[in-house]
């Protein structure tokens, strides 16, 4: 019945090691639904929880990871159909990402002048 599904698809995406649509069963946290995906990796940030509601407005959540919340709580709650979850980057990714697109034009440029030193001795 399409009242009451068996199984519900949720949408994990960011810092997770299988991100994408994920089916998972219909009393499955969100907790649940990050190691469904593969868990959560190291460096990792907030998450940010949406869920769009049956008036036409959605309510958003933002948090830190709490492995231990209590099933049903505001951080860990039971998911429903389309659910968008976000695990989102640390500070030190957002620093790494700025430092590479900073520095990769240069390793470029370096690479293209120690071809032309290796070609030219």
């Amino acid at each position: 019945s399409g009242l009451n599904p068996r199984f519900l698809n949720v949408l994990i995406q960011g810092r997770v090691q299988n991100p994408g649509l994920t089916k998972v069963a219909r009393l499955t946290t969100l907790n649940d639904s990050i190691y469904f995906a593969g868990g959560i990796k190291p460096t990792r940030g907030p998450i940010t929880f949406i869920r769009y509601k049956d008036d036409g407005t959605f309510e958003k959540r933002r948090f830190s990871f709490a492995k231990n919340a209590k099933r049903g709580s505001f951080k860990n709650p039971y998911l429903k159909n389309y659910d968008l979850i976000f695990v989102g980057n640390s500070l030190f990714n957002s620093s790494a990402e700025v430092i590479n697109e900073i520095t990769t034009p240069f390793s470029g440029i370096f690479s293209a002048y120690g071809l032309y030193k290796a070609i030219t001795n």
